[in-house]
């Protein structure tokens, strides 16, 4: 059989992560012939393999099979694993033309550069009018003509592309009933008539690939999903991975089980295509996932509905996603009781979507290495959700607090390790409900190690809390942040553990002081999730701790704010929902800011947070007129923000 190294060598030019399986009885007669036929679709029989899968090297027990194009490592050549099945994994760079379009290439930096929109991720949600191939060559004859105006790129981009957002269109979920009595237990009437009217905002934000995106998926940016999902809205159109748990809690209380099911289906096929639930299904995001949280999406369905069947269909793709976590984001050192997980991203260039960003943010370096590897610390900021905040940059000299200065990968974040012990934790339980006693066992000696890491690194008995624990100055970095919560909700507490001591930690932190509820920190760094800033899925998630741990005064008290001051805002805007609150002042014209991009409207996460804590509250939470701000009534002037902590 050719070597690893052979068909790296012959085939740089392409991208897509092959497997040399050895000795692997598992592979089936059926499942080799489709593999080998699609190796050759892509690079032909020139590659010296033997396409007919009866040729006596298949037959040898050398198996060579296609696990799907896809960067999914990020890497530039051979990366040897530890696996019984894998030896080797090959990353090639490029993969179709397409790539060349919208993740790199003289065209993507020129339409970028040229600033012809005023969003990065406009180009790149574009689609094309004609094949990539046809349109990279039209470039390439523009490019061979000499320098070339901004001008003759932004009339190239209309000859050349669609407007973002055609690929995609509204769809009506199958399972929608626009009077459910779902919200019927919310006592409160305000607040009942408002849940209705945020459960009837779900058609306005599902959507369904078109046709002709399944049909030739060459010329988008658009990975095509087989069933319609929930986007967030404003700027992104597409399914993002850690926002689709937020929202399936609201499409649950919804009583949207059909429409959950679809979602996590999704989900379940991207892992099953390329190992992992990208940030986002664009291929631009191919080199990242995001918080790995299909395993709650799983867990949360199972809790409503007992659908053991497909819960048993789910956890082979759970345990792939594990997989890939434990092989390309785990970190351990000597002295340890364990490995941890953090974010690390590697990148060849600039994220597509906010090319001109990350260009600016590299100016100060000359080396292309370095600016790489800031690159892939930006993006694997961008991989942990919390894109972008203080807690990722350097916090000394020249660079302190500013994108330029990222080093995300130099941190073990509390918030992931936290996520995957529940991943165990609730991979044990799915486990369990189907009968899979020995796949409970090996979840539970997984959740229990990755447990005593934890406490090992990142929890602080002084203090009474978990911090991040940064690489290089080897010590935690003690500073509020509220993912140092997510411990809580995933019932990662370790014997001993008081929940009293933690809330006596978030009120001297000065976090709890605020009438918008819990801010993301308590760093006023500009960006979107730091202070003033409020984001519904770690509110969620530290209300929910919070009653875990039986600390359910603190939590309803959090809960109410934050229900009141969105409430306010979306009776104050028009009936708005937006992704982010600015917890400082209770007028909706103080609105959050920092970040990007504007502040986005719709808004998938939030709906569906203020949906599930309705639902979960609706006995207890009231809204009377004297909540509203005045100024939003037109009385007097805005109110004043207050001071912000430094």
């Amino acid at each position: 059989m050719v070597s690893p190294c052979a068909v790296h060598s012959r085939f740089n030019h392409f991208t897509g992560i092959f497997a040399v399986l050895r000795n692997e009885p598992s592979t089936s007669k059926s499942q080799l012939p489709v593999a080998v036929r699609r190796f050759h679709q892509v690079f032909g029989s020139a590659s010296g393999i033997p396409s007919h899968p009866s040729h006596p090297s298949h037959r040898s027990g050398h198996r060579l099979l296609l696990i799907t194009p896809s960067p999914v490592l990020g890497h530039s050549s051979i990366r040897f694993i530890q696996s019984p099945q894998a030896t080797v994994l090959i990353d090639m760079r490029t993969r179709a033309p397409v790539f060349d379009i919208y993740c790199g290439g003289s065209l993507l930096a020129a339409v970028q550069n040229s600033k012809i929109f005023i969003d990065c991720k406009h180009f790149v949600d574009m689609p094309l009018k004609l094949d990539p191939e046809v349109t990279l060559a039209a470039w390439n004859i523009l490019e061979s003509q000499g320098e070339i105006s901004d001008e003759q790129v932004k009339s190239f981009v209309e000859a050349h592309f669609d407007e973002p957002g055609c690929e995609l269109e509204e769809v009506a979920p199958v399972d929608f009933h626009p009077d459910t009595k779902a919200y019927d237990v919310i006592h409160d009437e305000s607040y009942r008539e408002w849940a209705q009217v945020l459960h009837k905002k779900w058609p306005t934000l599902t959507r369904r690939v078109k046709d002709l995106v399944h049909g030739d998926p060459s010329r988008y940016s658009l990975i095509a999903l087989p069933h319609p999902f929930i986007v967030p809205g404003g700027r992104f159109r597409e399914l993002y991975y850690w926002d689709s748990f937020f929202t399936i809690k609201g499409l649950i209380a919804s009583q949207m089980f059909e429409t959950v099911r679809g979602m996590i289906h999704n989900m379940q096929f991207l892992i099953e295509q390329y190992g992992f639930v990208p940030n986002g299904n664009r291929i631009y995001y191919l080199n990242r996932s995001q918080p790995p949280v299909l395993a709650w999406c799983v867990h949360a369905y199972y809790k409503a509905t007992k659908d053991t069947e497909f819960i048993a269909q789910l956890l082979p793709t759970l345990r792939k996603e594990m997989a890939f976590f434990e092989n390309n984001r785990v970190y351990k050192e000597e002295h340890w009781i364990g490995s941890l997980y953090r974010y690390v991203v590697s990148a060849d260039g600039p994220r597509p979507e906010s090319y001109r960003e990350d260009v600016e943010s590299a100016h100060h370096l000359c080396e292309e290495s370095e600016k790489r590897r800031l690159w892939g610390d930006i993006a694997a900021a961008a991989e942990s959700g919390r894109d972008f905040s203080a807690r990722w940059f350097e916090s000394s000299g020249p660079h302190a607090g500013k994108m330029s200065g990222t080093r995300t990968s130099q941190l073990i974040p509390v918030e992931l390790n936290a996520i995957i012990y529940a991943n165990y934790r609730m991979m044990g339980e799915l486990c369990d409900s189907t009968g899979d006693i020995d796949g409970a066992k090996r979840c539970a000696h997984l959740a229990d190690r990755l447990k005593q890491a934890i406490k090992q690194i990142l929890w602080n008995e002084e203090l009474g809390c978990w911090f991040d624990f940064d690489l290089v100055s080897r010590e935690q970095t003690k500073q509020f942040n509220d993912t140092n919560l997510f411990p809580m909700f995933a019932e990662c507490v370790h014997e001993g553990f008081d929940g009293a001591r933690l809330c006596e930690y978030l009120k001297k932190s000065g976090a709890l002081g605020y009438p918008g509820g819990l801010p993301s920190s308590m760093v006023a760094s500009g960006q979107q999730w730091d202070f003033p800033n409020a984001w519904a899925p770690t509110t969620w998630i530290a209300i929910q701790g919070l009653r875990a741990c039986q600390q359910h005064e603190m939590a309803h008290n959090i809960a109410e704010k934050w229900i009141r001051k969105n409430f306010n805002m979306w009776r104050s805007s028009g009936g708005k929902m937006f992704e982010k609150y600015n917890v400082v002042s209770p007028c909706y014209k103080v609105g959050a800011g920092g970040g990007e991009y504007d502040v986005q409207e719709g808004f998938g996460w939030t709906n569906g947070v203020v949906l599930d804590l309705l639902t979960t509250y609706g006995d207890s939470l009231q809204w009377v007129p004297g909540d509203e701000c005045e100024c939003c009534q037109g009385h007097i002037a805005p109110c004043a923000a207050e001071k912000r902590p430094l």
